[in-house]
């Protein structure tokens, strides 16, 4: 009986797997992010930064000099490679491209579609937000395009590492083994949660920021089931991410990071924008997010449709 209960088959169950792979997910992110946190509260100690309240706060996700979480986010992201690549031989017994890296007919065209797709949607989100008057757009002066331009360039990087890797994680890993254990859709919806719960700690956070990002997560989790593979909602995430921060200069999941326009959240309609936290703790996110999934529904009919010449 405690045989079954932990196995099927010769493997450890689906729900167990998932469940260790978290964990060692979790203990990884201890192991890489404490040393590299204790080396930048040594380096603001030097630069004069002494009361705890103050070195704290200088420490928050939205008060990090971007090029050092892009460094944390790249030593998390080489943290996360050879773990799945070690549950994948050792625990799962699969080859690594079955997570979701199949290079079938039309992936390009998935690549390309999430790149559209997530920037469609975030230049959907903040017309509607200026329509309604709810933000105003402004055009940097030199120094600060120039600026913005730098800053792009990191935002790049960070979004991509971000998206890699969170992708890998719950649209990858968890979706696999969690859908042989309870089936696809049980699946979508259980990552999809999860992924909203790991955004919990960011700034601003609020209830409807974690309907928002589960929401985002059911979409990106659509993607994946009606492509078989992962290129598209990482392409997706990518594309959202640095169109609101890097382009529009918008808080990514209240981290807000400087762009190339002057976009600016004008407070008087909170609920709708999602003020501090970003458009993803507004009620816009929400219809906007609720418009992928016909696009993703058609793109999933056509590409299994057997098109001569595709």
């Amino acid at each position: 009986m405690m045989r079954r209960l932990f196995l099927r088959g010769r493997r450890l169950r689906s729900g167990w797997r998932a469940g260790l792979y978290l964990m060692g997910y979790l203990l990884g992110l201890l192991i890489v992010e404490t040393p590299a946190l204790g080396l930048y509260a040594g380096y603001l100690m030097a630069q004069g930064v002494r009361s705890a309240p103050d070195l704290l706060a200088r420490m928050l996700p939205d008060r990090l000099p971007i090029g050092f979480t892009l460094a944390l986010k790249a030593a998390e992201l080489a943290m996360l490679l050879p773990l799945t690549a070690l549950f994948c031989r050792t625990i799962d017994r699969r080859q690594w491209i079955g997570l979701g890296f199949g290079r079938g007919r039309g992936w390009q065209m998935d690549l390309l579609l999430g790149l559209g797709l997530g920037g469609a949607q975030m230049l959907a989100v903040l017309g509607i937000e200026w329509a309604g008057g709810w933000v105003s757009v402004g055009v940097p002066d030199r120094a600060a395009l120039i600026d913005g331009l730098e800053v792009g360039v990191w935002a790049a990087g960070l979004f991509l590492v971000v998206a890699a890797g969170e992708e890998l994680i719950f649209r990858g890993y968890l979706h696999v083994n969690l859908c042989e254990g309870m089936g696809s859709l049980p699946a979508l919806m259980a990552t999809s949660l999860l992924f909203g719960a790991f955004h919990a700690m960011n700034p601003h956070f609020s209830w409807l920021a974690l309907l928002n990002v589960a929401l985002a997560g059911l979409s990106l989790g659509y993607g994946r089931v009606v492509t078989g593979a992962l290129w598209l909602p990482m392409a997706y995430h990518l594309s959202w991410n640095f169109t609101q921060g890097a382009l529009l200069s918008l808080p990514v999941s209240g981290v807000r990071y400087g762009g190339l326009l002057e976009v600016t959240d004008l407070g008087t309609a909170p609920l709708i924008t999602g003020a501090a936290f970003g458009p993803e703790g507004g009620w816009i996110c929400t219809l906007i997010l609720a418009s992928s999934f016909p696009v993703l529904w058609a793109w999933g009919r056509w590409r299994s449709t057997d098109r001569p010449g595709r």
